[in-house]
């Protein structure tokens, strides 16, 4: 499974530079169509034509949707395009568990996603999952942090001082964000835009979660009993989609990371340019 998600990271960064918003939307849509087929077979619910069509289909209606949620981001736009971006994250999710793309609309706080089952006789109204990836990043934030807040539906972070000065103080790292904690210095005089820039990408780490396999071992599954739950913890993601990610991106030039391409085309609608 290593190799074909590695593959498939490596596949958004193909041409990034001349990355228009209509290429932007084409590799949304088709890496993360591939990214949802390759978890559905990761978790054995892409073995016949049907499924795989359903992990594709879905995966693109997911990716579409994640593009267009940045585009309300940027427009300022941020509980909204939050929101949509939750849902389309589920369509992938959905999917490639082996369900119907709207089976289960989830949302993500922290570490931890919410899924509202739609499914027909379900042994719980809600399903709770954990992500370890995410734990980790929470820990972090807060460590390079001053304060924690909840604006627009997303926990996010603010700092009191820049995150780097860079050449003799001539430019500063004005955010920074781990996973789904975007942050930022509240000096910045661009402070709007770079919020911005950060939100999308906590969008592009909850398209890593959307895809995340969940495995049998890490599952909770109680009998079921006679009454329908209310809430039921199901799975602990270990992140591993997000991990390999992180990876991939730290081996490449910063003006040459798909993740900060498309952050500043949208928001800043220029190329990377200066180093973090």
């Amino acid at each position: 499974m290593k190799r074909f998600l590695t593959a498939a990271l490596c596949v958004v960064s193909v041409e990034a530079h001349a990355a228009s918003e209509g290429r932007i939307r084409t590799i949304n849509v088709g890496a993360q169509a591939l990214m949802t087929l390759i978890s559905g077979i990761a978790q054995g619910k892409a073995k016949h034509l049907g499924e795989i069509v359903n992990c594709l289909g879905s995966g693109a209606a997911g990716g579409y949707g994640a593009f267009e949620s940045k585009l309300l981001i940027r427009d300022g736009h941020v509980g909204q395009g939050w929101l949509l971006a939750n849902l389309s994250a589920s369509v992938s999710e959905n999917a490639a568990a082996g369900k119907r793309p709207w089976a289960q609309a989830g949302y993500s706080i922290g570490p931890a996603r919410v899924r509202v089952s739609f499914e027909r006789d379900p042994d719980a109204y809600a399903y709770v999952d954990a992500s370890f990836y995410q734990a980790m990043k929470l820990i972090v934030s807060k460590n390079h942090n001053d304060s924690m807040h909840f604006r627009h539906g997303i926990i996010v972070f603010d700092r009191r001082e820049p995150y780097a000065v860079i050449d003799n103080g001539r430019l500063t790292q004005d955010g920074a964000t781990w996973g789904l904690f975007p942050g930022a210095w509240t000096g910045s005089r661009v402070l709007e835009s770079t919020r911005r820039h950060e939100l999308v990408h906590a969008v592009q780490s909850l398209q890593g979660e959307a895809v995340e396999p969940s495995f049998k071992i890490l599952t909770y599954s109680p009998a079921r009993g006679d009454r329908r739950r209310l809430i039921s913890f199901e799975h602990l993601k270990v992140g591993f989609v997000n991990f390999l990610d992180d990876r991939a991106t730290d081996r490449q030039p910063y003006t040459e990371r798909w993740k900060e391409i498309e952050a500043y085309r949208l928001v800043q609608r220029m190329s990377p340019t200066a180093l973090p």
